[in-house]
């Protein structure tokens, strides 16, 4: 009698390999255990992070661990201590279920942020950001309780930055003619339920484009990245930090992984 192996076996086992073939190159930026590299923009010193703090059973940084919901909290933005260039960022995010106040009725709201640089004390710093936020892709733009805070739009944060991005009658659309702004709304991406984990990627080529992946779909890319130097001259933005925001609602970051690479290597 052959010796048959089924097709789930088959499958559960070459799936690390596969896993491990994508993921050559990355390395960790958070170990699951520590904040180490890290700092936020409130801290007060060694050992201060604000509202992030690392939950090992889930290997995440949780943000706003143990409050009250509906009490009142602070935003902050967590940093990397170290800049980057060309890359691609990977990392995992999901909404727990609390809301602080003064957000505790708006759609959830957060942000990974690219290239944050000026001073970093600053919880929304000179910076680009890729959205997370709970809001549908139709959502009218709206203030406060009714605001849009959709994943994979993008939020130019300075009033010296531009980026140059494809857009349309209504925000962002692939092919179209680059038009230089600030934010651009997209409709593509889709949250999964509350609880659930959300794929979240990026390619940064220097001052040139990033792209935005969200649970595996391209939803946006943006070019040119520009701003203002001490003689008034607009320059390209080259580096940064990388950023995750708190924004008045609970969820947790896991995962996070970079792949450094050469301009000639994207």
């Amino acid at each position: 009698m052959k010796n048959r192996t089924s097709l789930p076996l088959i499958l559960a086992l070459l799936t690390p390999l596969l896993f491990a073939e994508e993921e050559t190159g990355f390395a960790p930026l958070f170990d699951g255990k520590s904040l180490k590299g890290w700092k936020s923009a409130r801290s007060t010193g060694e050992g201060d992070w604000g509202p992030f703090s690392v939950n090992e059973t889930d290997k995440a940084i949780h943000v706003y661990a143990g409050q009250e919901a509906d009490s009142k909290q602070i935003s902050d933005c967590l940093n990397t201590e170290k800049e980057y260039s060309h890359y691609i960022l990977k990392l995992e995010y999901r909404w727990l279920g609390k809301r602080f106040a003064p957000r505790t009725d708006w759609d959830r709201d957060a942000g990974l942020l690219f290239h944050v640089h000026g001073e970093l004390s600053k919880v929304w710093p000179l910076s680009l950001e890729m959205q997370i936020g709970e809001s549908p892709g139709d959502k009218p733009p709206g203030k406060q309780a009714a605001g849009r805070f959709h994943s994979g739009d993008l939020f130019v944060l300075g009033k010296d930055l531009r980026a140059d991005t494809p857009r349309g009658s209504s925000g962002y659309k692939a092919g179209a003619e680059k038009k230089t702004g600030k934010g651009v709304k997209t409709k593509l991406g889709v949250e999964k339920p509350q609880g659930e984990w959300n794929e979240m990627e990026i390619h940064v080529h220097g001052s040139e484009k990033a792209t935005f992946i969200f649970n595996g779909e391209v939803v946006l890319e943006t070019f040119n990245f520009t701003q203002l130097n001490e003689a008034g001259e607009r320059i390209p933005l080259e580096k940064g930090r990388i950023g995750l925001q708190a924004e008045w609602a609970e969820l947790q970051y896991r995962n996070i992984r970079i792949k450094e690479m050469t301009p000639d290597k994207q």
